[in-house]
């Protein structure tokens, strides 16, 4: 693993972690070990950040479940990062337990969409939105004593202009280049584009890639 500090921009914006216990050690050579412990300890850190985030999204604020699911995308391009370094030196030999990680990164990027579009995901990992994401007047936030409310909310049809904002496309676009990165190390790289898990995650891009709506500042 290359676990370092100066990975990627995304991990001094917003989603960097609140709870910091203080700078990641210097990676050391020859030391398996310390450089999972880095690891861990930057997985712990997320994590933290995450549970924050998701406890100021149960406030109902569409503001601050937007902010988790920014957050959120910002968690799985760095958990595609590592995948993708990972079976770089592991090589055709980590190909398919590869491939099962990213099954389940692919779906958990679905889930941040759908929750970004105004869809009822299947919930797939520990943090999800407390509610769908609709666009509402000025001024109008629903709170706890309006549970029953909200809940109705939730069954009525989504309105055509649930879109992603351009920061949040511009983050789905990058993990979504990392997936790709990922299927082109193995299909093309170990020779396995016929791999069942391969197609299985290629499918599902299909279905998923038109939630990105039209291209803004980033590349589809």
């Amino acid at each position: 693993m290359k676990i370092t500090a100066k990975q990627n921009v995304w991990f001094n914006t917003m989603a960097e972690p609140q709870a910091r216990r203080g700078k990641l050690p210097r990676r050391m050579p020859n030391r398996d070990g310390v450089e999972e412990s880095v690891a861990l300890a930057e997985f712990l850190d997320w994590v933290a950040m995450l549970d924050d985030l998701a406890r100021r999204a149960g406030s109902g604020r569409d503001e601050d479940a937007r902010q988790l699911a920014l957050a959120k995308l910002r968690f799985l391009l760095r958990r595609v990062q590592h995948l993708r370094e990972q079976m770089m030196q592991g090589g055709r030999g980590q190909a398919r337990s590869g491939l099962e990680r990213l099954v389940r990164l692919v779906e958990e990027w679905g889930q941040v969409l759908q929750e970004l579009t105004g869809r009822q995901p299947v919930v797939v990992d520990d943090w999800p939105l407390p509610y769908r994401l609709y666009s509402r007047q000025a001024g109008e936030l629903p709170s706890p004593a309006f549970a029953p409310r909200v809940a109705e909310r939730r069954r009525r049809q989504r309105p055509g202009d649930n879109v992603l904002l351009p920061q949040e496309q511009e983050a789905a676009v990058l993990v979504l280049h990392g997936i790709r990165f990922v299927l082109a190390l193995v299909g093309e790289g170990f020779g396995m584009a016929q791999h069942p898990l391969l197609l299985q995650v290629q499918a599902r891009l299909a279905q998923l890639v038109p939630l990105l709506g039209p291209p803004g500042t980033a590349a589809i």
